[in-house]
């Protein structure tokens, strides 16, 4: 069966979601989350569970923080709680959440979402095999070794088929540091209409600072309108579409595009070329699918 997963914005966001085909939603904490569209709080959380289980969808919540030792009471605390909602997954990076997790016996509902490292389909089965839930594969990886991945391990695996990447985090509030540097007053926080521009490229990377930090996200937009059937075929049946820098009605007719090639595979390459017209500035492509590297594990 098809997770088609997504974040939505606010909590009436879910059953226009619902309605499109998403069958799963991830949503982001005041305190334990980043890079997440939404912030809700316990209460909103509860709202949030009910909404789901109402309209048939699984609830993920994201923990994807790194955490330091001054932070695991509220860790400990807020799997406590995530717990008792009874929630479908939890999304995360630090392996401390795994040890935390663990002694609460939520290991079955951990997914491991560390960015860049899971590369290889040996690696991927050895946190599989310590009882997580789901991995997701890098991004960073060509299109045939995701396949190989897919064919190979035995167990819950995701991909992000479409949407901006994150790149970098950083703790530090890299932006405000560097106005103040140049002595230049301008409102940076939470501002997601700045980007970084290298002088070799002609490539716009969004970058945002926030109360956690600072992000930088790919200069391009992932688009998998033509490989979403061999990833599905290989047995990557977890698929997700990053919703941050677009609108929930935006979210909506790329989900509802990514229904249609489901259903009809021979229309992604119209549809990728469809949206390389229609969205010019959001420079439209198929990622690192098709890019080989030359470093080895």
């Amino acid at each position: 069966m098809i997770n088609l997963i997504t974040s939505p914005y606010q909590l009436e966001d879910i059953t226009k979601l619902k309605a499109v085909g998403i069958t799963s939603v991830i949503v982001g904490t005041e305190a334990f989350s980043v890079r997440s569209p939404s912030a809700f709080n316990n209460e909103q959380l509860q709202e949030c569970r009910t909404l789901c289980t109402s309209n048939h969808m699984q609830m993920y919540v994201s923990v994807n923080r790194f955490f330091m030792e001054d932070d695991l009471i509220a860790l400990r605390e807020h799997l406590q709680y995530l717990k008792e909602l009874d929630v479908d997954g939890i999304y995360f990076t630090d392996m401390g959440v795994f040890y935390e997790a663990k002694q609460l016996g939520l290991e079955s509902k951990l997914i491991y979402n560390p960015d860049t490292i899971l590369t290889n389909s040996a690696d991927i089965q050895a946190y599989l095999d310590l009882g997580i839930h789901m991995c997701t594969i890098s991004k960073e990886i060509t299109l045939e070794d995701m396949l190989k991945i897919g064919n190979r391990v035995n167990g819950e695996l995701e991909i992000i088929i479409h949407g901006r990447l994150p790149m970098m985090d950083s703790k530090r509030m890299l932006l405000s540091n560097y106005m103040e540097f140049i002595k230049k007053e301008y409102d940076v926080k939470n501002n997601y209409q700045l980007y970084l521009m290298e002088e070799n490229r002609e490539e716009h990377m969004p970058i945002v600072e926030d109360k956690d930090g600072t992000h930088v996200f790919t200069g391009f937009t992932l688009a998998s309108f033509e490989e979403v059937e061999d990833m599905i075929n290989a047995g990557i049946c977890n698929l997700r579409i990053e919703s941050l820098f677009y609108t929930i009605d935006e979210v909506c007719k790329i989900t509802e595009d990514y229904k249609r090639v489901m259903e009809s595979p021979r229309e992604g390459r119209l549809l990728y070329k469809e949206y390389e017209k229609e969205y010019p500035s959001q420079n439209i492509t198929k990622g690192f699918m098709y890019k080989k590297t030359g470093a080895k594990k």
